[in-house]
């Protein structure tokens, strides 16, 4: 119980620290204590970096203190008082100190304009998203020197902190289509702007194949993994984005597309307006499941925020297959996935995520449940029953 009220402490020094009210003297104080702990003192300088709580704040601002509680106090129903106190300690060290920065946030610590601006961002920094253009010439998109002088002349811009603009392409005279491709690796992420205005954001370990300019009476674009579209309204000139196992056609609209080679099934996503798929029509927060090896559908409800969240870094799964759940971990963190008992693949579990906590959050989130347990050796997650 003494660790606990300690951690409280510590929190609440943070917050003064972060709002400027503590004097010289505590301040020496706090970074004596965190010197005695080198994980708060990793803690301090991931909260207070300007950088880690702009990406952070989507987060920060869902967090439901009385939620969170009841989580913990469920999972720990069924256990003895002292190893209550043990999680009461755990939850505090954890959450209590991220807590406290969240109300930082919500008095203007960070304003919007000084949120930081990106071009890519990946996990790791070793993996890089790449532009193929024809012919076969392909372009490091990690940094603006390597596309900008090259990809202007011909109408092609950086979109200020995301990604690659089309849009302006038509005031080129040449009226030429040519196709871009955009290969995302596992760990990174990349959002552009397509000619006729619509926004994508494509997702880890995904492909997507577009044309420079759209013509005719139709606008298409090839998906291999997942991405959310937010399509430029146009009746007149539908939009399809096309996979390896069926096609969804688009009036306008936003909505989410999962079609990874590996997987069994293509889930279509709808968040605004409507969907097509094989003449199946979707409203807002459904979703439709094809199945690759029978080619049959079946569809359930969603709460379509969850999807719109995707494109803000934050992962959020409601009552979601643990397999499910961490195979697309794995594409963000780049692991492999080992069970020592198949039947744990199977269970169902929820939680919100933010994509740049370390894969040690979302597996700490899983653990304290009691339902599995985790070992990670190198890029091998070993997943194991909360009894064994």
């Amino acid at each position: 119980m003494e660790k606990y009220k300690e951690s409280i402490e510590l929190a609440e020094q943070i917050t003064r620290y972060l709002k400027g009210e503590l004097s010289v003297e505590e301040m020496l104080l706090l970074e004596k204590r965190l010197e005695e702990s080198p994980g708060r003192e990793q803690l301090l300088a991931k909260i207070r970096g300007q950088k880690e709580i702009a990406t952070k704040q989507i987060v920060y601002e869902s967090f439901d203190a009385e939620r969170s509680w009841e989580k913990i106090r469920r999972a720990t129903g069924k256990k003895k008082v002292g190893s209550i106190y043990h999680v009461f300690w755990y939850a505090a060290a954890l959450i209590l100190p991220l807590a406290v920065a969240a109300s930082v946030l919500y008095v203007g610590f960070v304003k919007k304009e000084d949120a930081p601006q990106y071009i890519v961002d990946a996990y790791f920094e070793s993996h890089k998203t790449m532009l193929e253009l024809p012919g076969g010439q392909v372009v490091d998109l990690d940094t603006v020197k390597n596309i900008a002088k090259e990809l202007n002349e011909f109408g092609i811009t950086l979109e200020g902190g995301k990604g690659l603009n089309y849009s302006g392409i038509d005031s080129i005279v040449d009226d030429k289509v040519e196709y871009h491709r955009i290969i995302v690796p596992r760990g990174g992420e990349y959002n552009l702007k397509l000619a006729d205005g619509t926004d994508v954001w494509m997702f880890a370990d995904s492909e997507i194949r577009f044309p420079t300019r759209f013509k005719g009476n139709k606008r298409e674009v090839y998906l291999s993994g997942e991405a959310y579209f937010e399509v430029h309204h146009d009746p007149s000139c539908p939009f399809y984005v096309k996979t390896a196992s069926l096609d969804v056609k688009v009036l306008g609209t936003s909505f989410n597309v999962k079609a990874y080679d590996d997987m069994d099934v293509v889930e279509t996503s709808l968040v605004e307006g409507v969907v097509s798929v094989k003449d199946n029509v979707l409203r807002p927060n459904m979703q439709a499941v094809f199945d690759k090896n029978t080619g049959n559908f079946s569809y359930r409800e969603i709460n379509g925020d969850n999807y719109r969240l995707r494109k803000e870094r934050v992962f959020v799964f409601e009552n979601e297959r643990l397999d499910d759940i961490l195979q697309e971990m794995a594409r963000w963190y780049d692991f492999d996935i080992f069970y020592q008992n198949s039947d744990m693949a199977d269970k169902q579990f929820g939680l919100k995520l933010e994509k740049y906590e370390h894969v040690d959050s979302l597996l700490k989130m899983l653990e304290l449940t009691g339902e599995v347990k985790f070992s990670m050796k190198g890029r091998i997650l070993t997943v194991m029953s909360g009894s064994e």
